[in-house]
């Protein structure tokens, strides 16, 4: 059998630090008095870190912060140095311990000062202290992990810088987008650029645009974003634009096609990844009224528990929708639902479709599960011939009145 299949790999575990300094010692290129101003930095360090820490008073503190420092040197020598032992061999030589000690800090220092997120004065997740205190024990990086971390956090930069362009086009003040995601910024600017618009949307405006997009999507059977639309943006936000065009083409234009999902529902989806500029209740009526514009006509702003009922029962029925009913009308369904049943599904239908995004669910448990099966149960009881029970139900659910009579003009007296 050949040798080569009775090979054993060895795995060096020890620090780099530790690595360097054996392979310095067994070059020659370091000697004893190296070595023992390497321990005097050292002991020196361990005091200071167990301070900032801790105590310098406890062991388990000092023999903490001598690992802290181990790690600091080992990080900062293989981030400059990678697997060339004589360079590394060489600046731990040439330059004090402590110094290397602090580079691997500053490395930290700037892993930490960049953003976690895109999201703009995003609080840190974590103080700088307990972040050191954590990477340097707790949860170190390994290089490779610090490279990744830094990467991700560059691209973060990244795509900030990029909405700070962007958003100039929205004629957004950069203080105006704390706690707002950079992507979304880009995002809106996109799809403004795509219905030529030249103004940041509320979100009245921003559903007229889906509204608008949607019709023409839905008429031509595709949606696609022209590459001319980037053709101004700065060649280093250009990469980030046109990922984020594509996402806007992967992701949103399926929702546009879906011609079951009822605008509001899409809008509800799309308002957690596009920005708004601030608006006041005028607004927010505006918009409930264009997205709900069917649910708004039956119901003429009737939005009290009784009414909404009522053009449920009638939608139910099969009788022209309305939110009050005359005793008579009332009697007039009862015997129509008595002949011929109910139509359940037009009014889950019409909740699913047009009523407000915030209230359909509640609606949907409300008509489904508590008050159709009990409507059923009254007007559909064949042993209430006279209607006592289904009027009684109506009368306490719905909104019954008595018919007006009709006044009979004055008739003016002659002089």
């Amino acid at each position: 059998m050949s040798d080569q299949l009775h090979r054993v790999a060895t795995v060096d575990k020890r620090p780099v630090f530790e690595k360097v300094l054996c392979y310095g010692v067994q070059q020659a290129m370091m000697d004893a008095s190296h070595c023992q101003a390497i321990i005097s930095d050292g002991a020196k360090g361990s005091v200071q870190v167990a301070n900032h820490f801790g105590s310098s008073h406890l062991h388990t503190d000092l023999d903490n912060a001598r690992k802290r420092i181990v790690y600091l040197v080992s990080l900062y020598l293989e981030y400059h140095f990678g697997h060339d032992l004589t360079q590394a061999a060489q600046s731990l030589r040439d330059n004090s311990f402590l110094s290397h000690s602090r580079g691997g800090n500053d490395l930290l220092k700037q892993l930490h000062a960049m953003p976690e997120s895109t999201v703009f004065g995003d609080i840190k997740g974590q103080a700088l202290k307990e972040f050191q205190d954590e990477r340097t024990l707790k949860k170190p990086l390994s290089l490779a992990a610090y490279r990744k971390e830094h990467q991700r956090r560059q691209d973060n930069m990244a795509i900030m810088a990029a909405a700070r362009w962007f958003a100039q086009e929205l004629a957004i003040p950069v203080s105006a987008l704390d706690f707002i995601a950079a992507d979304t910024v880009i995002r809106t600017t996109l799809l403004m650029r795509l219905v030529h618009e030249e103004e940041c949307p509320t979100r009245h405006i921003f559903a007229q645009w889906v509204d608008k997009l949607r019709t023409k999507v839905l008429a031509s059977g595709k949606f696609s974003i022209p590459k001319t639309i980037l053709d101004d943006v700065p060649l280093e936000h250009r990469a980030i634009a046109d990922d984020i065009k594509h996402e806007i083409e992967k992701h949103d234009a399926p929702l546009l096609l879906n011609t079951t999902m009822a605008l509001d529902a899409v809008l509800n989806i799309f308002e957690s990844c596009y920005f708004f500029r601030e608006s006041g209740l005028e607004d927010v009526d505006q918009f409930d009224g264009f997205v709900s514009k069917e649910w708004h006509q039956l119901t003429k702003g009737k939005e009290d528990p009784y009414s909404r009922l009522t053009l449920f029962m009638c939608l139910a029925a099969g009788v022209r929708p309305k939110t009050t009913l005359t005793e008579s009308e009332a009697q007039a369904m009862v015997r129509r639902v008595h002949q011929h049943g109910f139509d359940e599904a037009v009014v889950s239908q019409l909740i699913k479709t047009s009523a407000p995004f915030e209230i359909k669910q509640d609606l949907l448990s409300m008509w489904e599960d508590e008050f159709f099966p009990e409507a059923q149960e009254y007007l559909l009881d064949d042993h209430d011939t006279e209607c006592t029970h289904a009027m009684r139900f109506l009368r306490e659910n719905c909104n019954i009145v008595k018919k007006s009579p009709v006044k009979k003009k004055a008739i003016r007296q002659g002089s």
